[in-house]
């Protein structure tokens, strides 16, 4: 798809730390996280967002995220949930950022530091957008990414917004 987009992305909120025999996908979002989570929803709520789809991490965490914010997206989006953004890094990303072509916009679900990165990659031509990245990407923080006309996925960090 070619022409100007917006690409919303999101980490998932603050989660506990494993506890003995527990995989790290299982891991649950603590009451931090949960509280973040909620906060952020009443942001969005107030904003303009036009996701028209929703790719989430298959990791618990991720999903109890999306939960919370859910009440701030439409009613009907869909949401699709991929081992990929859970295991496969940037690429995984990438590949989903180019394959969707509408309507509206899309949300990515996922982790750190695979969003950083992501975030670092889109915006690599745009030095203000670098600055505001360099102090990382908090839990519960919702990036929106203003991506350029043409094919090389290069944009401009319009906004983080934080819990």
């Amino acid at each position: 798809m070619t022409g100007e987009r917006t690409i919303h992305i999101l980490r998932h909120a603050h989660s506990s730390w494993a506890v003995p025999g527990q995989r790290d996908h299982q891991r649950i979002l603590d009451d931090r996280g949960r509280a973040d989570a909620s906060r952020l929803a009443t942001k969005l709520r107030d904003l303009d967002v036009r996701v028209g789809s929703v790719v989430c991490s298959t990791a618990v965490r991720a999903r109890q995220t999306l939960d919370l914010v859910r009440s701030a997206l439409p009613v009907d989006v869909p949401v699709r949930f991929s081992d990929d953004l859970y295991a496969l890094g940037v690429e995984a990303y990438r590949a989903e950022i180019e394959g969707f072509d509408g309507p509206g916009e899309l949300l990515l679900v996922g982790h750190n530091p695979t969003i950083e990165d992501l975030a670092m990659t889109l915006c690599e031509t745009d030095v203000a957008s670098q600055e505001r990245l360099t102090g990382g990407v908090g839990t519960a923080n919702w990036l929106i990414v203003d991506l350029a006309d043409g094919g090389d996925l290069a944009g401009v960090l319009r906004d983080i917004i934080k819990p």
